[in-house]
């Protein structure tokens, strides 16, 4: 039997919400109507009908002829309150706002419990990479060793161009901007934020723990510079933002986002410019690898559309990981041996390294190798961040 189709609230008019309008009228996908969108901004010219426009949350959600909520607005806090009212509405939501889902994904979860309603974030996680439908349906019960990759495109843009084009790191990101890869305020991209929230979305369907931002110490390639890649370089090797949750033994998973050093025997050397790559490590079926376009409206709006013919189909995520998972708990005593580049006129016995190994000086900066562990490393973040120190995990 036909099903009738989705009667569509979209929020939101910026790259992701228009390139959701570009897909679905490219696609001449049927079963998907719009019916009303939210915009903030009165006044701005939009490519839509006049009367599709709405700036009063209200219309889509009290509106009980909308049965589904596209929600890609850039404020977390906002977009939960639309987010959960749509749903105590009884509305299936699809959303793309991953710093969202990932600071309130335990409330969220209970309420698909409470309410029966689905909500599915595939553009959230890696672009138009099909990597939670992955983890939901193929590993939904088998173990995985690791969970592993590039999960920013903006980033990866920023490394290709200073590592393929010699660019300092300024220049790479105002490129990144230009080609609409990197937001104004590039902040959550650059620092590894996004790559966390996402790899907190991942961890979830992976291995079955719900964790918090700040339970996952992040580091990110802000204060990346040329020397840094000249140490790469002249090894052979590439930097990749690297998110990671590994399984260390029986209950225990480290989890973390940092810059390191991948060589060209790794899936990952040869995923450039704005492109994921995800690897998974699997008890049973070994190394998995998938890649795929991780920016832009296009991309991004792909990923919705496929939400929504999964909403067209009834589907809900299990989360049979987090409903099998027992008293998994964070190693956070894991060690990574790391390189950590700080400026000179910071004492080396200021540094927060207990144990440092290969000190040496390059220019106006100290280059120190040392083996730290992710509490360490999570604590001293905030300080080395402040004082410019650049840090990546070694091979």
């Amino acid at each position: 039997m036909k099903k009738k189709p989705l009667t569509i609230g979209l929020f939101g008019l910026g790259v992701v919400g228009s390139g959701l309008l570009e897909v679905l009228k490219d696609s001449g996908y049927p079963d998907a109507v719009i019916r009303k969108i939210c915009v903030k901004t009165p006044g701005k010219t939009r490519a839509v009908p006049q009367e599709l426009l709405t700036f009063n949350p209200s219309d889509i959600l009290d509106d009980p002829s909308i049965d589904t909520v596209v929600e890609t607005i850039n404020g977390s806090d906002d977009a939960f309150d639309i987010v959960s009212r749509a749903m105590r509405q009884g509305k299936n939501v699809v959303t793309a706002n991953k710093k969202m889902l990932a600071g309130n994904f335990e409330l969220l979860l209970n309420l698909q419990e409470a309410t029966g309603v689905s909500l599915l974030y595939e553009s959230a996680a890696c672009g138009s990479i099909p990597i939670v439908r992955t983890l939901e349906q193929h590993f939904g019960t088998e173990p995985l060793e690791q969970l592993s990759g590039i999960f920013n495109g903006t980033s990866n843009y920023i490394l290709s161009r200073m590592f393929d084009g010699n660019l300092d790191f300024d220049t790479a990101l105002r490129q990144a901007q230009q080609a609409g890869f990197a937001e104004e305020d590039p902040a959550s991209d650059i620092d590894g934020l996004d790559a966390k929230y996402k790899l907190i979305l991942l961890t979830a369907h992976s291995h079955g723990m719900i964790l918090s931002p700040d339970q996952v110490p992040h580091f990110g390639i802000r204060h990346l510079r040329p020397e840094d890649i000249r140490f790469a370089r002249d090894r052979g090797l590439r930097i990749k933002l690297l998110p990671v949750c590994r399984r260390t033994g029986p209950g225990r998973l480290a989890v973390y986002v940092i810059p390191g050093l991948v060589g060209d025997a790794d899936e990952l050397f040869r995923v450039d410019d704005e492109f994921n790559g995800v690897l998974l490590q699997s008890d049973y079926s070994g190394a998995q690898f998938l890649r795929g376009r991780g920016a832009g409206g296009r991309p991004t709006g792909s990923a919705l559309l496929s939400d929504l013919l999964s909403l067209q189909q009834g589907y809900r995520y299990a989360y049979q990981k987090h409903r099998m998972n027992g008293s998994t708990v964070l190693d956070d005593q894991y060690k990574l041996r790391i390189y950590a580049r700080a400026p000179s006129e910071i004492p080396l016995q200021a540094l927060p390294f207990p144990s440092p190994e290969n000190i040496t000086r390059d220019g106006n900066t100290y280059v120190i190798e040392s083996e730290v562990t992710l509490s360490h490393l999570g604590r001293q973040a905030r300080w080395l961040q402040e004082n410019e120190v650049f840090v990546m995990r070694m091979l």
